[in-house]
C-alpha cells in the first residue's frame, strides 16, 4: 500500500503503473480492491478483470472502461464516435438504430446525433452523419467541433484492426481531458489470462500489444496491473523501465498467518500452527481452512477443529470423480500438465485418457493455466497428492515422464530452428525426472547439460542446477558428488554468459585435482576460463598447464586446447599450431566438436598473425566440424569469428555477418562474444566509411565488454576506438586511446600483433614516444610466429594502411 500511495502522490504528469505479482490466491485482486476503495471519494476508479474472457478483446474492454469511467461523470464524445465505427465495422450484418447505440453506451454525443439524424439508418459513414448533423440539428451545435477533429474524419479509411486502434487513442484523449478536472485509477486483474492469446475475426490478436498501447497513453492518472508473473513490457520497449514499478507478494510469512487465525477465533496454538503450516502462506487456502468448520454454527468465528493440509485437500475433492483424483494424483508428479502428458501418464497406469476427462480436469479451479494449452496444479495441492503416493509409485510415474520428455527433445533436436529452441527446456524436465526416478549419477548430470549447450538452450541450465540443488537438499543422504557435477555445471553456465566474476567465485580456494572426478576437474577448467577472460593470463596459463599433464581424456585436452589457445593470444603462434597439431592426431574421425575445436584455434592463430589465406581455410573447416557434431554454441560462437574475420579482411560483407552474430549471441545471453560482435560490425561500418554507426555500434560493444569484465575484448574495442578518432581528424586523442589499449594488452599478455598494429598507427599520427620503442621491443620479443617476423610485421603494416585508407 506504500508503494501505491507513494505512486498516487507523487508530483506531475506522466505514465505510473505499479505491477503487483505473486502466485494465484495470494490476495493480488484484494489489493486492487483495496487501492479502489482507498481512492473512491477523491477519484475515478475502474476495474477491467481479464479473467472474463470476452474482456480480453481490445473493443469490449475499452468499452467496459467507458461505462464505468462515464458513470462517473467523465465524458467521451470522440471515443463514442469511434466506438460507433468500430461497432458498424464489427457487426454489419445487425440492422440496429442509432438510438439504441447511444442508449446502451449511454453517450450524450450519440444521443444527440441520432436525434439530428432521426430515422436514418445508422450504417453511413462518420464523417457523414456529422457534416449532416451539423446542417440539420441545433441540439448537434454544441459537438460541431468534432467536425474538425482529424482522427474522426479519417475513421471511415481505416480497416478493423486501425479503428480499434485509433478508438484506443481516442479514449486515452478524452480521458485525458477529463482528468483535468478528477484524476483516475485504472485496474487491471489478471494479465496472465490475456497473455495466454485471443481471436479476433480475420486476424490473430497480438497477444498483450492493445494493452500495452492503452496503458501507454494512461499518464493522467495511476494504472495498477495484477499478474503472476512480471509483464516484463521491458523486452519490447526498454522506455518501460522508468514507468513501471514492481511489487511482488510473496506468502504469508508464519507470524502474520498465526495473528490472522487467532483474530479468526482459532484459540489453540497447536491448531493455528498445523493450519499456518498447511496454507502455504497463502490466504485463499487459509480462507478456505477457515471455511472447513467441522461443527460451528453459521455466524459463529469459532474453529473446534485445526484443518491440516490432507483435510484441505479432501474439501477440494469432495465433489470430484474418484477416477479423476485417481488421474490428478498421477499428474502431480509433473510440473506442468498438457493433453499429451495427460494421455500418456494416464494409459501408463490404466486410466481413462480420452478428450472428454481432460476437459473436465482442466475445468477445475485447482487447476490454473500455465501457458498455452499447459496446466499446472496449485503447489500445495500437488504436494499434498504426491504425498499420498508411495515412493516406489513416484519413481513409476517420474520414469514415464522422463521417457516422453526424453522422445520430445528428441524430437525437438531433430526438427527446425523454431523447435530446437526448446530443446533445453525439455532436456531440464528429463534431469528433473531422472532424479527422482531414481537412477541418476554425476556423470549423467554432466553428459545433459552437454546436450543442453550443444542445443542452445543455455538459459535452462540455471533451473537445472536449481532443480539439483532442491533434490540434494531434500534427500535423506549426503549427495556431496551430485552437488559438486551441480557447481560445475553452475560455473560453466557463468562462463558461457560471461558471468566471470560468478565462475571465478565458485572455482575459488579449489583443493588440489589429482585423482579428482570429472565434475572436480571441468570446475577447475571453468576456473581457469574465468582467470583468461579478467586477463590474469599467467595464473590462467598455469592452471591449463596443470591440468593438461594430469587429468585424463577428455577434461585434459580441453586443458590443452585452452593452453593452446593462450599460446596463441600471448603471440606463441608456433607453439600453438604444434600442440593443436599433436591433439589432432589423437582425436577420432567422429570427434568432430575437438575436431572443430582445433580448427578454429588454427583459424584464430592465423588471422592474429595476419595470415588471411590460411585462416579462411580453418575458419571454414571448423564450420564443417562443428556442423557435424550439432553444436549450437559453438556455431554460434563462430559467427561471430567469421564477423571479426571479414570486418578484418572484406568489411563490405561483414555487417550481415555482425548482425546474425550480434542476434544468436543475444539470444544464449553470453555477454563477451556479443560484445566481440559489435566490435566486428563497428570495425566494419568504419572501413566502409560510416563513421558516425561504427561509433554508435561500438558504444554498445564497450558497455557489453565492460558488464562482462572482458579485458582482451574491451582492449581490442578501445583500439577500434582508436581508429574511428583517427579517420575523424583527431591525431591527440587517438594517441591516448590506443596507448590505452596497449597497455591493457600489455597488462594481460596477450595480443602482440595487436600491439604492432597499435605501433604502426601512432607511427602515423605523430612522433615516437620513448615507450613505444619499449613497448614494440617487448611485443617482438613475445612473438614466435609460424614464418618470420619480418614477414609478419610486413603484413600488420600493410593491413594497417588499409583500415587508415592509405
Amino acid at each position: 500500500m506504500a508503494v501505491f500511495e507513494d505512486a498516487w502522490t507523487a508530483g506531475g504528469d506522466g505514465l505510473r503503473v505499479v505491477n503487483v505479482t505473486g502466485v494465484g490466491g495470494i490476495g493480488k485482486s484484494r489489493f486492487l480492491r483495496e487501492c479502489q476503495s482507498r481512492l473512491e471519494p477523491e477519484a475515478r476508479t475502474v476495474l477491467l478483470d481479464l479473467q472474463i474472457p470476452a474482456l480480453r478483446e481490445q473493443d469490449a474492454a475499452l468499452a467496459v472502461l467507458r461505462a464505468r469511467l462515464g458513470a462517473l461523470g467523465a465524458s467521451f464524445p470522440r471515443y463514442d464516435l469511434a466506438y460507433l465505427a468500430l461497432w458498424q465495422r464489427l457487426h454489419p450484418h445487425l440492422q440496429i438504430s442509432l438510438a439504441d447505440v447511444a442508449a446502451r453506451q449511454q453517450s450524450e454525443v450519440l444521443a444527440d446525433l441520432a436525434d439530428a439524424v432521426g430515422g436514418l439508418p445508422v450504417f453511413r459513414t462518420v464523417g457523414g452523419l456529422l457534416r449532416f448533423a451539423g446542417r440539420s440539428s441545433a441540439r448537434f451545435k454544441r459537438w460541431r467541433w468534432l467536425r474538425n477533429d482529424e482522427t474522426l474524419q479519417r475513421l471511415d479509411e481505416l480497416d478493423p484492426a486501425e479503428l480499434a486502434d485509433a478508438a484506443t487513442f481516442l479514449f486515452a484523449e478524452d480521458l485525458r481531458l477529463a482528468s483535468v478536472e478528477q484524476r483516475y485509477l485504472v485496474c487491471i486483474d489478471a494479465y496472465e489470462a490475456l497473455v495466454g492469446g485471443s481471436t479476433r475475426a480475420g486476424r490473430t490478436a497480438g497477444l498483450d500489444s492493445w494493452l500495452r498501447d492503452l496503458v501507454s497513453q494512461l499518464d493522467r492518472g495511476l494504472v495498477l496491473i495484477a499478474s503472476r508473473e512480471p509483464l516484463g513490457w521491458q523486452t519490447y520497449d526498454s522506455q518501460w523501465t522508468a514507468h513501471l514499478t514492481q511489487v511482488p507478494l510473496d506468502g504469508l510469512p508464519m507470524t502474520a498467518r498465526v495473528e490472522l487465525l487467532e483474530t479468526h477465533g482459532v484459540s489453540d496454538l497447536r491448531a493455528r500452527t498445523a493450519l499456518a503450516r498447511a496454507s502455504s502462506g497463502v490466504p485463499f487456502y487459509l480462507n478456505l481452512a477457515l471455511d472447513a468448520d467441522s461443527g460451528a454454527e453459521q455466524g459463529d468465528s469459532a474453529l473446534t477443529t485445526a484443518v491440516s493440509g490432507e483435510e484441505i485437500l479432501e474439501r477440494f475433492l469432495q465433489h470430484v470423480d474418484s477416477q479423476e483424483v485417481r488421474l490428478l494424483e498421477v499428474l502431480a508428479v509433473a510440473r506442468t500438465i498438457d493433453f499429451d502428458i495427460f494421455r500418456t501418464v494416464a494409459a501408463a497406469f490404466g486410466l481413462s485418457a480420452d478428450r472428454r476427462t481432460w476437459e473436465t480436469l482442466t475445468a477445475y479451479s485447482f487447476v490454473q493455466p500455465a501457458g498455452v494449452e499447459r496446466f499446472q496444479l496449485h503447489q500445495l495441492m500437488a504436494t499434498e497428492l504426491r504425498a499420498r503416493q508411495t515412493a516406489s509409485m513416484r519413481q513409476a510415474v517420474h520414469r514415464v515422464l522422463r521417457t516422453l520428455w526424453r522422445e520430445r527433445a528428441d524430437r525437438s533436436v531433430a526438427g527446425p530452428a523454431s523447435t530446437r529452441r526448446t530443446t533445453g527446456a525439455k532436456l531440464r524436465e528429463v534431469v528433473f525426472h531422472s532424479m527422482y526416478a531414481g537412477e541418476f549419477t554425476p556423470a549423467d548430470l554432466l553428459a545433459h547439460t552437454a546436450e543442453i549447450v550443444a542445443s542452445g538452450g543455455i538459459r535452462s541450465l540455471g533451473g537445472v542446477v536449481e532443480d539439483v540443488r532442491r533434490f540434494c537438499a531434500a534427500g535423506d543422504h549426503p549427495r556431496a558428488e551430485l552437488e559438486m557435477a551441480a557447481r560445475c555445471v553452475e560455473a560453466e553456465t557463468a562462463i558461457l554468459v560471461g558471468d566471470v566474476e560468478q565462475a571465478e567465485a565458485l572455482t575459488r580456494g579449489l583443493a588440489g585435482i589429482d585423482g579428482g572426478s570429472p565434475a572436480q576437474v571441468r570446475l577447475a577448467l571453468a576456473g581457469a576460463d574465468a582467470l583468461r577472460v579478467l586477463g590474469r593470463t599467467s595464473e590462467a596459463l598455469a592452471r591449463y598447464s596443470s591440468l593438461w599433464q594430469s587429468a585424463t581424456i577428455p577434461e585434459g585436452r580441453s586443458a590443452a586446447l585452452w593452453a593452446a589457445d593462450l599460446y596463441m593470444a600471448g603471440g606463441r603462434f608456433r607453439d600453438a599450431e604444434n600442440l593443436v597439431n599433436g591433439l589432432t592426431g589423437t582425436l577420432g574421425r567422429d570427434e568432430h566438436t575437438l575436431r572443430g575445436d582445433t580448427a578454429r584455434l588454427i583459424h584464430l592463430g592465423r588471422r592474429f598473425a595476419f595470415d588471411f589465406p590460411a585462416a579462411r581455410s580453418s575458419l571454414d573447416q571448423a564450420q564443417l566440424h562443428y556442423l557435424e557434431a550439432g553444436s549450437a554454441v559453438r556455431l554460434a560462437n563462430l559467427v561471430v569469428n567469421r564477423a571479426e574475420f571479414l570486418a578484418w579482411t572484406e568489411p563490405e560483407h561483414a555487417g550481415d555477418v555482425a548482425d546474425e552474430a550480434i542476434a544468436v549471441q543475444r539470444d544464449i545471453g553470453a555477454l563477451h562474444e556479443l560484445g566481440k560482435a559489435y566490435t566486428a560490425k563497428a570495425l566494419a561500418l568504419l572501413r566502409c566509411g560510416r563513421t558516425a554507426e561504427a561509433e554508435a555500434s561500438l558504444d554498445t560493444a564497450l558497455e557489453v565488454l565492460g558488464r562482462a569484465r572482458y579485458r582482451s575484448g574491451t582492449a581490442r574495442a578501445q583500439l577500434v576506438r582508436s581508429l574511428i578518432m583517427l579517420r575523424r581528424g583527431e591525431p591527440e586523442n587517438a594517441r591516448s586511446t590506443a596507448e590505452w589499449a596497449i597497455r591493457e594488452f600489455e597488462g594481460a599478455e596477450v595480443y602482440p600483433t595487436l600491439v604492432l598494429a597499435a605501433l604502426h598507427m601512432l607511427r602515423r599520427s605523430g612522433p615516437a614516444q620513448p615507450a613505444h620503442a619499449a613497448s614494440l621491443a617487448r611485443a617482438r620479443a613475445a612473438i614466435r610466429p609460424v614464418d618470420s617476423l619480418g614477414a609478419l610485421e610486413a603484413r600488420v603494416d600493410a593491413w594497417v594502411a588499409t583500415i587508415v585508407g592509405e
